[in-house]
């Protein structure tokens, strides 16, 4: 479980740095055209380009294996015992029916003489 919520964890990271670069990258009316060229400006005139285009490539990848691995440790997640649930959900049902404490009963006050 705390394997799946770290595997988990990175592949959101790598979903919203994907999303990020791809919108970076030049095209007709991307990120990169909404802040002015900032890129060009950084990178120069092609080594935007190019590192976007790797930079693509190898979130890419790590997504995939993200969801690769993400498929597998749910896969694994599934194989719980049916008579382990069963089991603790009649231990919390014999709890709950428990005879609880007789409560105290509220003393009422006497009756005023009129």
């Amino acid at each position: 479980m705390v394997l799946y919520t770290i595997v988990l964890i990175i592949h959101l990271l790598v979903c919203i740095a994907l999303v990020l670069v791809i919108l970076a990258q030049t095209s007709k009316g991307g990120l990169d055209a909404n802040l002015g060229g900032a890129a060009m400006n950084v990178f120069g005139g092609s080594g935007a380009s190019a590192f976007l285009r790797k930079a693509t490539q190898i979130l890419g990848l790590v997504f995939v294996v993200t969801c690769v691995s993400m498929a597998f440790l749910v896969k694994d997640m599934g194989s719980v015992n049916v008579n382990d649930v069963q089991s603790r959900q009649k231990k919390i049902d014999a709890a709950q029916e428990a005879p609880k404490a007789p409560a105290a009963q509220p003393v009422q006050p006497a009756a005023q003489p009129q």
